[in-house]
């Protein structure tokens, strides 16, 4: 990412409290230009011919604004909202809303870069968000700015909050696992809940701790090609699990004991299979390994193939070594 992206992020905020404070809304569902500077021009939907933008000029919801080298645009997008368009920039504006209750601005980024300020106390309100081709960039009461270059989207946050959701977050399946077999005890505390006996057939949701009696193991499966196996006297968080076919993941946080992981070989280069430890994170692609917590301290015995042991960048003790 070039830093040159973001580094006028002053004078960008500066500009954009000037918008704010200017004239109000031309019309509901309509943005109105505070600033043009340089080659600034509309595109209407539907790719009528461009036309050039000046200071007053309403943006209608479905059209496009670009901007040439060296130019910039301000354009005040609701009452207590704007957005900033850096130079050698494209950005749609597929929704404006401009109301008391419930404003919504909706901005498509194509190209280049732009910078958003929506002023804090509309934060319990609005609705903001700009879409890159890497996800969407959500905020409230907040100044950020957010850049596409090659394809993909970056943000960078000044005050507040912004969540970034990935544009294939609706290909993920529900995060849980599913127990397979279970043998003695075995129990789930889920987030904030109470302990439950688990058997076959049960779903184990994200954030819940699995724990094994004496004497008693179980197994679950993660995701249709990843599964654990709980030895006895076990304790682990299940911190994560993604079964997406393109990028599946799970992320186990063991307290004490011992867990057998299996990943399948066909998702190699694309599963992404941890389980931390108090002496570092163990990391598999296309193997079969057990991970155990002794007091305190993590070990990794690898049955088949390549498992990476990350050391904690906080922990006192040396990388975790094979169990012998």
């Amino acid at each position: 990412m070039k830093n040159h992206i973001f580094d006028r992020t002053k004078f960008l905020v500066a500009t954009l409290l000037l918008a704010l404070i200017g004239p109000g809304m031309a019309a509901e569902s309509t943005g109105t230009v505070s600033v043009a500077v340089g080659k600034v021009t509309l595109i209407p939907m539907g790719g009528n011919a461009e036309t050039d933008l000046k200071v007053g000029d309403a943006v209608p919801v479905g059209s496009t604004v670009k901007t040439g080298p060296g130019a910039r645009a301000v354009i005040k997008t609701t009452k207590q909202s704007a957005i900033r368009i850096a130079e050698n920039s494209q950005a749609v504006f597929t929704e404006l809303v401009d109301s008391d209750t419930a404003p919504k601005v909706l901005v498509d980024l194509k190209s280049g870069s732009l910078g958003a300020l929506i002023q804090p106390q509309a934060q319990s309100t609005m609705d903001f968000k700009v879409k890159t081709p890497s996800g969407i960039a959500a905020a409230r009461g907040t100044m950020y700015a957010v850049a596409v270059e090659d394809g993909k989207g970056f943000v960078k946050v000044e005050h507040g909050k912004v969540d970034v959701t990935p544009v294939d977050v609706k290909k993920q399946v529900p995060q849980s696992g599913k127990v397979t077999i279970v043998a003695g005890t075995v129990t789930e505390t889920p987030p904030g809940g109470t302990a439950h006996p688990l058997k076959e057939g049960d779903i184990v949701t994200v954030g819940s701790t699995l724990k094994t009696g004496e004497n008693s193991n179980a197994t679950v499966t993660m995701t249709t090609t990843s599964a654990i196996r709980m030895g006895p006297n076990s304790e682990a968080l299940v911190a994560e699990i993604v079964d997406s076919k393109e990028t599946p993941k799970v992320l186990l946080d063991l307290k004490n004991g011992t867990v057998g992981a299996l990943v399948k070989a066909e998702t190699s280069g694309k599963m992404d299979f941890q389980i931390k430890t108090p002496s570092g994170t163990a990391v598999a692609k296309g193997a079969f390994y057990s991970v155990s917590v002794e007091n305190g301290k993590g070990y990794v015995q690898t049955k088949d193939g390549e498992v990476v042991i990350v050391p904690l960048e906080t922990a006192s003790t040396s990388p975790a070594k094979p169990k012998q």
